[in-house]
């Protein structure tokens, strides 16, 4: 039986968002619906007194147009605005949008028909075919406009689905339309999955660098508790703590006295991606079970509220995912580092990894390919999104904070993080079965986990290599994060 998600409006989490992108049967719970249909019959209320922007009144620099009840001027804000342009948004993201956006319908506070959360929720556990086809560009990160208005059109049957039909499902009231569109739900969905990808793979590299610092003679110094201590950060004391605990006991003298900055500065320089994609986590899932359209509708104590605001303004998001992408670049130079010490012959292992063929180039293309990673990573971060603005609708909405662009390039990142890390846990395992080192205790258990990299060391094609790689990370991810001592602040 398929797994059937609850959306609540309250307790909508990362790992229900990765539930639901993979097609996760979606229903919207019956107390969250009622809380809903309160706020509707406020909404009304409130309508009948005064005027109420995008309800009575145009939109944007029309907001002193006054529209009435008139059912067709929502009708008409869908169709204007669904002028997205690009490549489709993948099936993850979508499902994974609409979902969010019905679980902050059922948050209460926009005033919509109960109607337009439920069909949301339907859609978005229906087969890949019936999907709404959504186009990646238009937003400026006040809300995703053009992407909500496809999905509007699409319910109303004036869309083709992905398969290419029609269906309408949904009958619009005037008060509707701009409550669907109020709302960064599809780059919450990008940013959510992008996230929980780059802490995954976080916590995997870890568990990668203690591989490479066994193969490479390391000095355990730099993990120890009095270091962890000399940087009080919660990050840099969680890498501490799960390095320490992997490579406490293991064979071998240190090689230096203190090592390149790759394996020394680990905690230092990955720990703040640790404590950045937390704190993108926190904004994103706060985000998802908040009733931000504008405006909202609230209860008080002389009856129902109407607040014109501006939290449809996504420069949180914005700034959590410029921050957590500095900080995948700098967790990437050390990965990057370690990958050239591997195969530049060092601590007796042979240049490339090669085996004794003369000439051999064994995993001399790992370092390209972890260059190219790096490179996509680095591009990514290197134009903050939220350092960008526009003024449109005749200079009444004059900033933006492309919280979209920072998602999609968050998503590239986390990729290419993945396959960056993928070839230095290739070029770990071989320097250590060429060296014979054979670690103990939980590191034994990961390396263990490698049996599956292939154990020819001659000359060949190693992209199967970088996949296979790819999925150990997976299983490195989903362990419990192994810890020795005093890890002070660290996230759980």
């Amino acid at each position: 039986m398929a797994q059937t998600v609850d959306l609540t409006g309250a307790d909508l989490d990362l790992e229900g968002i990765a539930v639901l992108a993979r097609g996760a049967a979606v229903a919207a719970h019956p107390d969250a619906v009622a809380r809903a249909a309160r706020a509707h019959r406020d909404a009304a209320v409130v309508a009948e007194r005064r005027e109420v922007y995008g309800h009575t009144t145009g939109v944007g620099a029309a907001r002193e147009e006054l529209t009435g009840s008139d059912e067709e001027h929502g009708l008409r804000l869908l169709r204007t605005h669904a002028a997205g342009w690009g490549d489709q948004l993948p099936e993850p993201v979508v499902r994974a949008a609409l979902a969010i956006r019905a679980n902050q319908l059922l948050a209460a506070g926009s005033g919509a028909r109960t109607e337009l959360a439920v069909a949301l929720a339907d859609l978005a556990g229906m087969p890949a075919e019936d999907l709404p086809v959504v186009h990646r560009h238009g937003s400026l990160g006040t809300a995703d406009l053009t992407a909500l208005a496809e999905v509007g059109l699409t319910l109303l049957g004036e869309r083709d689905r992905v398969g290419g039909r029609r269906r309408k499902v949904l009958h619009l009231d005037a008060g509707d339309a701009l409550p669907l569109l109020s709302s960064n739900a599809f780059a919450l969905a990008e940013s959510a999955l992008a996230t929980r990808s780059v802490a995954r793979t976080a916590r995997a590299a870890s568990t990668v660098c203690a591989l490479t610092f066994v193969a490479l003679r390391g000095n355990p110094e730099a993990f120890s508790e009095a270091a962890a201590h000399a940087t009080p950060f919660p990050g840099a004391a969680e890498v501490a703590g799960h390095v320490r605990a992997l490579v406490t006991g293991q064979p071998g003298r240190p090689a230096y006295i203190q090592d390149f900055f790759g394996l020394r500065t680990w905690p230092q320089v990955h720990g703040p991606l640790l404590d950045w994609s937390a704190n993108l986590r926190t904004v994103v899932e706060t985000a998802v079970n908040t009733a931000s359209e504008n405006p909202v509708f609230t209860p008080g104590p002389d009856g129902p509220q109407v607040a014109h605001h501006g939290g449809f303004h996504a420069a949180y998001l914005a700034l959590g995912a410029d921050s957590t992408l500095l900080a995948l670049a700098r967790s990437s130079a050390a990965v990057q580092s370690r990958v050239a010490h591997l195969l530049t012959g060092r601590e007796g292992l042979p240049l490339f990894l090669a085996d004794e063929t003369s000439g051999s180039s064994g995993l001399l293309i790992a370092e390209y390919v972890a260059a190219s990673a790096v490179s996509v990573v680095r591009q990514a971060a290197a134009a903050p999104s939220a350092v960008q603005t526009a003024q449109v609708s005749a200079g009444i909405e004059d900033d933006a904070s492309f919280a979209a662009a920072a998602a999609e390039r968050l998503t590239r990142a986390a990729q290419a993080y993945r396959r960056l890390v993928a070839v230095e846990l290739v070029c770990a395992v071989r320097a250590l079965r060429q060296s014979g080192t054979r670690p103990v205790g939980a590191l034994a258990e990961a390396l263990a986990r490698c049996d599956q990299l292939p154990k020819d060391l001659g000359d060949r094609d190693l992209a199967g290599d970088f996949e296979v790689a790819e999925r150990v990370l997976e299983g490195y991810a989903a362990e419990p994060v192994p810890v020795t001592g005093s890890v002070p602040g660290a996230h759980g």
